[in-house]
């Protein structure tokens, strides 16, 4: 009797939920004369299990099923499309019960990323998927354009789609400058704890755990446009403003502006090559004159030739001299290197 009420119990609890998310422990506590504790201990079963989810704390605590939560929704691409329509229309009522915290990136996430593929994919249509989980959330946004890495190599007229992955890490860049400013990548993967661009047989992703990047082939894969997973902790303590605030710096007239960029330096790295010419210097370099402040991260980077160190601080930075050039996570040789060839231009840490 008591395993078959139970059930009956959890099954109550889920046929309610979409109607009493804010009530259900008194509700169910109600139907079966039972006590909140008890109903408390079915939501925690039910939540393990993976059917519902719970959004908020103590008073603002709401229960939903995890079916509620997770959507997939087609866009045409083939007439004109509003990604904050999209939005408003079809997630932003999922999204409201989160920490505004977290609701601010999520936000700012889909939007700029519904936008790109909007303007730039050259697709028909875009797939947007959700999925929660008791301590996590993924937006999936996925069209069936061209794809981005190609997109970025036509429009620099790169050798190898790895080398669109540097530039897109550096932030400013984007292949409609008329309408576009190229922030929307360079901060929404900066955001998210975990960010993923896969397209063809190319992955581009993020961990701001640990704050690298990573580059990943997949042999035989198809070109499928351009997949992206944003993914953040639903408890996330995060800030988009920090995020802004970290790559902004006051201009002459005191007010602030994206101009300082950071970027893992391995990213310029093709196949077996090592850090000895100018050419791999070049790739570092291209773009960076629309930024005030530069750091280079030199993690994962065992040693570097004087021909490059001379070409990005030396040639650039005399090319442009108001720009100013930092470094971080360097080894002692790489370290020893750039001090002795230039050890007035940049500073290190």
């Amino acid at each position: 009797m008591v395993k078959n009420q139970a059930a009956e119990i959890r099954n109550y609890i889920l046929a309610k939920i979409p109607v009493h998310p804010k009530n259900i422990v008194a509700k169910a506590s109600k139907a079966f004369s039972c006590s909140r504790t008890t109903v408390h201990r079915h939501l925690s079963r039910l939540i393990r299990d993976g059917e519902i989810i719970k959004s908020g704390t103590t008073r603002q605590v709401q229960y939903f099923l995890k079916t509620e939560k997770n959507k997939e929704v087609v866009v045409s691409l083939k007439e004109e499309v509003a990604e904050d329509k999209i939005w408003t229309e079809n997630f932003l009522a999922d999204f409201k019960t989160l920490p505004k915290n977290v609701l601010e990136i999520c936000e700012y996430g889909f939007l700029e990323m519904l936008n790109n593929a909007i303007d730039h994919s050259e697709g028909t249509a875009v797939i947007i998927k959700t999925e929660w989980e008791p301590d996590s959330i993924k937006i999936i946004i996925h069209d069936d354009g061209v794809g981005i890495f190609r997109k970025i190599r036509n429009a620099l007229n790169l050798a190898d789609d790895r080398e669109s992955a540097l530039h897109l890490s550096k932030g400013k860049f984007t292949t409609d400058p008329e309408n576009h400013t190229g922030e929307g990548i360079f901060f929404t993967s900066r955001a998210f704890e975990h960010f993923h661009i896969t397209t063809k047989a190319m992955a581009y992703i993020r961990n701001n755990y640990e704050e690298d990047w990573f580059l990943e082939t997949e042999k035989g894969s198809k070109d499928l446009g351009t997949a992206l997973l944003m993914i953040i902790s639903r408890n996330s303590k995060r800030k988009l403003q920090d995020i802004f605030e970290e790559f902004t710096e006051e201009d002459a007239d005191g007010m602030p502006k994206f101009d300082k960029t950071n970027f893992i330096v391995a990213l310029s790295k093709l196949g077996d090559e090592r850090y000895v010419s100018r050419s791999q210097a070049r790739r570092i370099v291209l773009g960076l004159e629309k930024f005030k402040h530069v750091v280079l991260d030199f993690k994962g980077i065992s040693t570097v030739g004087q021909g490059f160190v001379d070409e990005v601080f030396r040639v650039f930075q005399s090319k442009h001299p108001k720009i100013k050039i930092t470094y971080n996570n360097a080894n002692d040789d790489v370290q020893f290197m750039i001090e002795r060839s230039l050890p007035s231009l940049v500073e290190g840490k």
